[in-house]
């Protein structure tokens, strides 16, 4: 059976031991395309694109994220328009009155509806970069396959 597998142009073993890396210079795609992989340089592309579009969306619901401060900001403005609306209408209202109110507030329910949106789409995007990463794994482990099966060929 033929070697499917061009030679690569570079070997290099680390100095301190362990594996000898090889580096392709060219175009891979005609590699992986031969070996039936999906080419890396189109998912990477694919996963940047994904990437770019669910960054900000990361920044705000992610881990670490601003959403809870920018809610309670929210939240806070909220609050002191209604009580400045109760010291214009001559009301005294308590803090739990105050809280109660904010929460109903349709200014509120407006920004905790958009961020259910933008969480659905983040959790949809993350799904997509995941698929994405699945893909990429799956064809490195195809690749090691296929070389390890021509290795034992010859």
């Amino acid at each position: 059976m033929r070697n499917d597998f061009a030679a690569p142009s570079r070997v290099s073993t680390p100095t301190g031991g362990g594996r000898p890396t090889v580096t392709v210079y060219g175009d891979g795609d005609e590699i992986e395309l031969r070996a039936g992989v999906e080419p890396i340089a189109s998912l990477l592309d694919q996963r940047r694109h994904v990437v770019g579009k669910i960054a900000e969306l990361r920044a705000v619901y992610g881990s670490f994220g601003t959403w809870d401060h920018t809610r309670k900001s929210e939240l806070s403005r909220i609050k002191s328009l209604i009580r400045l609306q109760a010291l214009k209408d001559n009301r005294k209202m308590n803090n739990d009155q105050v809280d109660e109110e904010a929460h109903e507030h349709p200014d509120y329910t407006r920004f905790v509806s958009l961020a259910t949106k933008e969480r659905a789409e983040y959790f949809r995007l993350e799904a997509q970069v995941e698929d994405i990463d699945f893909r990429i794994n799956r064809g490195q482990a195809l690749l090691r396959y296929r070389s390890s099966e021509a290795t034992l060929e010859r």
